[in-house]
């Protein structure tokens, strides 16, 4: 039996033996070691946007606002009504993809081939996580959802505020919204200084101020760079004066697709895979009540990705795996979307 391997780049470097004849169980600690490592980044990518939390439905929106009256000596206040919250769910739901994984797949295939298989699954894993997150930032309409895998309890999934009625809580000045008017879901029909400084607005006026970021296409990197409050990041490459050095940030050029760029008013803008074209995403990074949830189950067995065994007792044998998450819309006022191609907002999936 093989002994000494660490990583699943070990495997990856034997193709002359087949997987049984290497050892099943050496296997299944690297490949279970690369899935904890795996399930561990995700966690730390999802923390700044997302809650990890079992929660299936929260109360959000419930406001104290009001105001203290001014009586005499004898005078006595008048009661006020507290405006009660909203119920804001959260979906769970079921995601697989084929292995094949069986005691005769074994005696044929060699450790690279499960590496791969499993590096195959994990691209996947992290694809659907962000389909799953664009769907829950750039949908504006609410929806309902039968929590199928749990009891069928039908959930009240939200979006970003969205002029849909329900409760607003008051800003930091006791400002007060409208709920049947206003929304996060603005529109514009160019890209322009003051619909970024709008957007904006909608994050810091409910006090969300802490580490608001802008979240751009690539595809309208150019058009944000040539605005006037933009101020980019310096090239690492370029030797500054420290006079001219406004940023201890340095501009990133290892991927153009996944890094900041600069500053715009409060905000700071980043580049990201997952927005759609036209479209920029505000949030505050730091606030106390993330934008999102990312729900699981609450038993740790049943959390991240992981391999469905059909024998219990040797969790190889399978043929799928899979994950069960969803994510659904937490903090309705700590998000906002401009869509910059139009009078009105259009969902773009």
């Amino acid at each position: 039996m093989a002994t000494g391997i660490l990583t699943i780049d070990s495997l990856l470097a034997v193709e002359n033996q087949s997987a049984a004849e290497f050892g099943l169980d050496t296997i299944a600690q690297v490949l279970q070691a690369d899935l904890d490592a795996h399930n561990a980044i995700v966690a730390d990518m999802m923390g700044e946007l997302c809650e990890l939390s079992p929660d299936r439905q929260r109360l959000y929106g419930a406001s104290q606002e009001g105001d203290m009256d001014e009586v005499d000596e004898f005078g006595r206040a008048r009661s006020q009504q507290v405006t009660p919250g909203s119920q804001v769910g959260f979906p769970l739901r079921k995601f697989t993809r084929a292995l094949g994984w069986t005691s005769t797949w074994f005696k044929v295939h060699t450790p690279a081939d499960m590496a791969r298989a499993v590096q195959g699954i994990e691209k996947a894993h992290l694809k659907r996580l962000q389909n799953e997150i664009k769907v829950a930032v750039f949908r504006a309409s609410n929806y309902t959802y039968n929590d199928h895998l749990i009891d069928k309890f039908t959930l009240a999934i939200k979006r970003f505020v969205n002029a849909d009625g329900y409760s607003i809580p008051e800003g930091p000045n006791g400002e007060q919204f409208d709920p049947n008017t206003h929304t996060h879901y603005d529109a514009s029909a160019s890209l322009t200084n003051a619909a970024l400084l709008a957007l904006i607005d909608d994050i810091v006026e409910h006090g969300h101020g802490g580490m608001v970021k802008l979240c751009i296409n690539r595809g309208n990197e150019t058009a944000v760079r040539g605005l006037a409050d933009f101020i980019p990041y310096p090239d690492p490459r370029l030797v500054l004066g420290t006079h001219l050095n406004q940023h201890g940030t340095r501009l990133d050029i290892s991927r153009l697709d996944n890094r900041a760029i600069g500053t715009f008013g409060a905000a700071e803008v980043w580049v990201k895979s997952w927005t759609p074209q036209h479209y920029t995403f505000c949030y505050d990074a730091e606030a106390e009540g993330k934008s999102l949830v990312f729900r699981q189950r609450p038993q740790t067995a049943l959390q991240g990705l992981r391999i469905a065994s059909e024998n219990d007792d040797y969790p190889l044998f399978a043929q799928f795996m899979e994950a069960e998450f969803g994510i659904g819309v937490w903090t309705r006022t700590n998000g906002a979307v401009l869509f910059s191609n139009g009078g009105a907002y259009v969902d773009p999936f």
